[in-house]
């Protein structure tokens, strides 16, 4: 009398797709979908009931494979653990220190109290619209939600190029729309109350270049006598210089011992 036997793994090519029916009555799958950190191939485990099904996840495993790619396995990351890691150890080296102030702001006072605990791989675009939205109804202005949005981006494209996620939900999102404000410069008398008033303390300086030129407050901020050229008549502008922050986040009360 003849037996049945169980159907056996089949052999395939190295890093090929595998379908069998393993000893627990379930169909495995196991797919191929790139290289662990240690070189070794990143083989994918899915198990169903049926041939057919485990055959569809598996055939779905691959297409995500050779079209988006498959995020990394390993670390699970919410929004919350992503920014920190990416705002102190990828940005802070890389950019200015003006730059990574903002990223700070942005990342600790906005995007994390509002969007930390969603995982990574889960957070949508209608998430982040509905977070700019209510950054609004709570006061902010337009340009700090933009600012939220534009530093999620620039985090999230940095995810996906490392593989943590397949696609930027940030580049799907809409942005908060800023509107453009005409600027109305100073009268002639203003100009002469503001330097009079500059008259009275010291830098005074500093206060006349940047009304005659139009410069920025760091950049006069950050401006030294070695930049200026008194025979050739020229001013360099070669530095920014941000005003010192204190601790509790404010930059301007000098409360010392705070910083």
């Amino acid at each position: 009398m003849a037996q049945s036997r169980q159907p056996q793994k089949s052999r395939q090519p190295n890093g090929a797709s595998t379908i069998y029916l393993g000893k627990d009555g379930r169909w495995h799958g196991r797919v191929t979908v790139g290289v662990k950190d240690d070189g070794s191939p990143d083989r994918r485990h899915v198990s169903r009931k049926t041939r057919a099904e485990v055959t569809k996840v598996v055939r779905e495993l691959e297409k995500k494979r050779d079209s988006t790619g498959v995020a990394k396995a390993g670390q699970t990351w919410t929004v919350k653990t992503w920014l920190t890691h990416w705002v102190e150890n990828i940005a802070a080296p890389s950019v200015s220190e003006n730059t990574i102030d903002g990223y700070r702001v942005a990342v600790y006072h906005h995007l994390i109290p509002g969007l930390g605990a969603h995982r990574l791989e889960k957070l949508e675009p209608e998430h982040l619209e509905r977070f700019y939205r209510k950054m609004q109804a709570n006061g902010s202005a337009a340009g700090t939600a933009h600012q939220a949005h534009r530093t999620i981006r620039t985090a999230l494209n940095e995810a996906v190029r490392r593989q943590h996620l397949t696609s930027n939900p940030a580049s799907i999102a809409k942005a908060p729309k800023v509107e453009e404000e005409e600027v109305e410069p100073y009268t002639v008398e203003e100009v002469q109350r503001l330097l009079a008033e500059a008259g009275k303390h010291r830098n005074t300086a500093r206060w006349v270049i940047a009304l005659a030129l139009g410069l920025r407050q760091g950049e006069v901020l950050g401006m030294q006598w070695e930049d200026v050229d008194f025979e050739l008549g020229v001013i360099r502008v070669r530095r920014g210089r941000l005003r010192p922050r204190y601790k509790h986040g404010c930059v301007s009360c000098g409360a010392s011992g705070d910083r």
